[in-house]
């Protein structure tokens, strides 16, 4: 007898007898439904969902805990659609710690802990083009001295009037070197053109610090990705495509 260990961490014994092999229809493909008796039973509250992001080919180790630390129980690869079941800091004391996400795989079942920067919050389908596009922006935000991308997040925006293009790319960022790049229109400009470009529903990029909320707005106006304008809330001053409100 020998064993395998699979995608998702399943582990699989392969024997000489017809009825052992015949039991390892589900193992051997670990994308396939849970069977009947591990399925999850019916939530009534809504569920986050997510996409697992990196570079193709690249595998993503999901963990036992928050942190890497943590033992690597399975490994997921760009695309794989998950629940996100918790959320928390690496380090609950320290708010310049990244986040994690305890996640399950939509397909298999299998449960673990991803960092939040391998993760979009979405339930969209997203394009190779725009996980290579979003590993380019990761690799630039890391390499701004005590900064790193912290989170990803794809949400509505009702006031674009870009046809096609509904949504706003949030990219949170963290660490205390988050000033530096919300100090650099030049930076988020770099940011922000590619990500427009090359993630198709997307119109806006909202670059915004994980730590104190202070952000800046990135979109398309007249074909052309331009920051907008820094706007306060009022009364008076009902929000239009190209501005949003300055509070944090």
């Amino acid at each position: 007898m020998m064993t395998v260990k699979l995608k998702y961490g399943i582990t699989i014994f392969i024997g000489l007898m017809f009825g052992a092999v015949a039991g390892l229809s589900w193992a051997e493909n670990p994308s396939s439904s849970l069977p009947s008796s591990d399925v999850p039973s019916p939530r009534v509250q809504s569920v986050t969902m997510g996409l697992l992001t990196t570079t193709q080919g690249s595998q993503i180790n999901i963990r036992s805990g928050p942190g890497i630390e943590h033992r690597s129980l399975h490994y997921g690869v760009v695309g794989d659609r998950v629940e996100i079941l918790d959320s928390q800091r690496e380090n609950s004391s320290d708010i310049y710690s990244r986040r994690w996400h305890r996640v399950r795989f939509v397909e298999s079942g299998a449960v673990g802990w991803v960092r939040g920067d391998f993760l979009i919050q979405t339930t969209d389908s997203v394009s190779n083009t725009c996980h290579q596009s979003l590993s380019q922006a990761k690799n630039q935000v890391n390499n701004v001295r005590n900064a790193f991308l912290s989170g990803i997040l794809v949400e509505t925006n009702s006031l674009s009037p870009v046809r096609g293009k509904p949504n706003e790319l949030v990219l949170l960022v963290g660490g205390p070197g988050d000033d530096a790049i919300l100090s650099s229109s030049e930076l988020m400009q770099n940011l922000s053109e590619p990500l427009i470009q090359n993630c198709g529903t997307i119109s806006s990029v909202k670059i915004s610090s994980n730590n104190s909320g202070w952000h800046h707005v990135f979109g398309l106006i007249n074909g052309r990705v331009q920051i907008f304008d820094c706007i306060d809330a009022g009364p008076g001053n009902q929000q239009r495509w190209g501005q949003y409100y300055c509070g944090l």
